[in-house]
């Protein structure tokens, strides 16, 4: 629901140049796919639908600033305009004037938590659930935080790391994490937990935060930042510009670097593709059987657990060491080549990681390590390969935002 802009005497005082505004750490946005966003404070029935551009002026006010400081860049005109949604956003609680503005009662938290939270929190639960990922995490965070440390938390999700880092005394935690409606339930979490003194959630991308609004510098930088994909989603991206910009000189990245390995498998079987074409082309009443001879060239890629039935043709190898502490580029093409162990055919490889949190923790999602809530990468090739026991298979390894394992170019 829209709310009218009406001034009243209360909200009249924005227009007071000395006033000092900020946006309520209780408002939550969603996004709606389309040039508008819903703005709305979680202790209110109603909320405000704004066209986009609007929320660029609001991000301005994640800290103080005082009215004549927020409209001073733009136009008389464009001014006015502002002024008149501050009042509206005001009105609505969305912007506070003081800290006693804010509504802290847990009971409103509670009540509003089911609600509020958009999101499917399934897969939150999962990773919790690991305890194989979380356990291990956990330790690397006891063993090198300490009361001076300030840590960043990339991709914060329920807080559980940052609350890791608090319970080892951290005295500060910055938590970032992208989505408005997970930032609101972490946050419940947080002062339920009494860990709110510690922690501060900051919601947006880390690329899009400026480097002013982290004060002090955190020396220990922590991301979960792990997949299926291994690296996928431009983590690599994100990791850097967040070292390069956030982190203390000579400060600590958990983990420190992986290590991607790749085995060759021969599974026996393939997915029926031209049967899957053909279901979809009876279901939808549409021909798609081009489709299907684009994919029988292609290699097909899936994240399942490896099945420990199928045979292996090569060890592991490890085709690439990735250092978050020294890497600049965002980019790679690692060659590597994997030996055949026996004679018969290749249907396949396997993808999975090993990560170094710190010098003495490891983490891994290896088909012979115990099961965690990650599976492996698995690339089914188009059709079997021959190989006899000896041959070399010769391959690269790609990152261009998101990992590859192919046959070499060169040698197709």
């Amino acid at each position: 629901m829209t709310s009218e802009i009406k001034s009243s005497p209360e909200t009249v005082f924005i227009r007071n140049p000395e006033t000092r505004l900020r946006m309520n750490p209780d408002t939550y946005l969603r996004f709606d796919g389309t040039d508008k966003v819903y703005i709305q404070n979680v202790h209110c029935m109603e909320g405000v639908s704004i066209k986009y551009d609007i929320l660029l002026i609001l991000y301005e006010l994640v800290e103080w600033k005082t009215t004549a400081e927020l409209i001073e860049p733009w136009p008389p005109d464009d001014q006015e305009k502002i002024l008149d949604y501050m009042e509206m956003f005001y009105k609505d609680k969305i912007i506070i004037t003081s800290e006693g503005e804010v509504e802290e009662s847990e009971s409103g938290l509670s009540e509003h938590l089911g609600s509020r939270v958009i999101i499917d929190v399934e897969n939150h639960h999962n990773m919790l659930r690991d305890t194989v990922r979380t356990m291990t995490y956990r330790e690397a965070i006891r063993r090198n935080v300490n009361s001076e440390s300030v840590v960043m938390d990339l991709g914060a999700g329920s807080g559980v790391l940052s609350f890791f880092a608090a319970q080892s005394g951290a005295k500060k935690v910055y938590a970032i994490e992208k989505r408005a409606d997970i930032v609101y339930m972490a946050n419940a979490l947080s002062q339920v937990n009494g860990f709110d003194k510690q922690v501060e959630f900051i919601e947006g991308m880390s690329s899009m935060i400026k480097e002013t609004r982290i004060d002090p510098k955190p020396d220990i930088l922590v991301a979960e930042i792990l997949g299926n994909g291994i690296l996928e989603e431009n983590v690599l991206e994100f990791t850097i510009d967040a070292r390069n910009r956030f982190l203390k000189p000579g400060g600590r990245l958990i983990p420190m670097g992986l290590d991607i390995h790749v085995f060759a498998f021969d599974s026996g079987v393939y997915p029926n593709k031209e049967q899957e074409i053909k279901e979809v082309s009876d279901l939808y009443n549409i021909d798609f059987s081009l489709l299907g001879k684009v994919m029988l060239s292609k290699t097909t890629v899936a994240t399942r657990y490896f099945d420990m039935k199928d045979k292996t043709m090569s060890d592991p190898v490890m085709v690439k060491n990735v250092d978050f502490t020294t890497l600049q580029t965002t980019s790679f093409s690692d060659p590597f080549e994997l030996a055949m162990k026996d004679d018969g055919n290749i249907t396949g490889f396997c993808a999975y990681f090993k990560a170094h949190l710190d010098e003495k923790t490891t983490l891994t999602n290896s088909p012979w390590a115990p099961r965690t809530h990650w599976t492996q990468l698995i690339y089914y090739l188009p059709e079997a390969v021959p190989v006899k026991k000896g041959d070399t298979l010769k391959m690269e390894c790609v990152y261009d935002g998101a990992l590859r394992i192919r046959f070499r170019k060169d040698d197709a």
